[in-house]
């Protein structure tokens, strides 16, 4: 048996501008960098990431302090807020007793305006508000003009 090699050709790597790109054709190679050109592009690297770094970390130290600030801020809040909740419920405990105190008032009032018509006299039959300003002299004068006062005592007629 014979055997029979065959030729298979490997695409190439090559570096190309811009990147590596295989089995590409029509483009120029560009030029291996030498050791000290990657060596000045790690190190422009490292400062531009140190720079970032440093900005980080002011941008951080700044933010902890504005988070100091608001946490300084919260606990007084919370002082606040502990001593409103104390002054509410003393609150609401005087409020509770002016209310009582508002309803017992009422009652001895509403007790003594019943008691105050029940020592008025109604007169009945006559329009409401007929008397006028002067109710004295109304029934004086009704008194006169129905009983007329032939043989009644001085205070009556008066």
């Amino acid at each position: 048996m014979e055997q029979y090699t065959t030729v298979v050709p490997t695409p190439q790597r090559v570096t190309w501008l811009g990147g590596s790109v295989e089995g590409q054709s029509g483009l120029l190679p560009a030029e291996e960098p030498s050791r000290a050109e990657i060596l000045a592009a790690i190190q422009g690297s490292r400062v531009a990431l140190e720079g970032k770094i440093e900005t980080v970390a002011v941008e951080v130290n700044v933010l902890r302090e504005d988070l100091r600030k608001v946490s300084d801020k919260v606990k007084v809040a919370e002082g606040l807020i502990v001593e409103l909740q104390a002054e509410v419920g003393t609150l609401c405990k005087q409020m509770a007793q002016a209310s009582s105190t508002v309803d017992r008032l009422e009652a001895r009032l509403e007790d003594a305006e019943g008691r105050s018509r029940r020592n008025n006299i109604g007169l009945l039959g006559f329009l409401v508000r007929a008397e006028g300003a002067m109710a004295e002299t109304f029934v004086e004068n009704w008194i006169k003009d129905v009983l007329q006062p032939v043989g009644l005592s001085r205070v009556f007629v008066g």
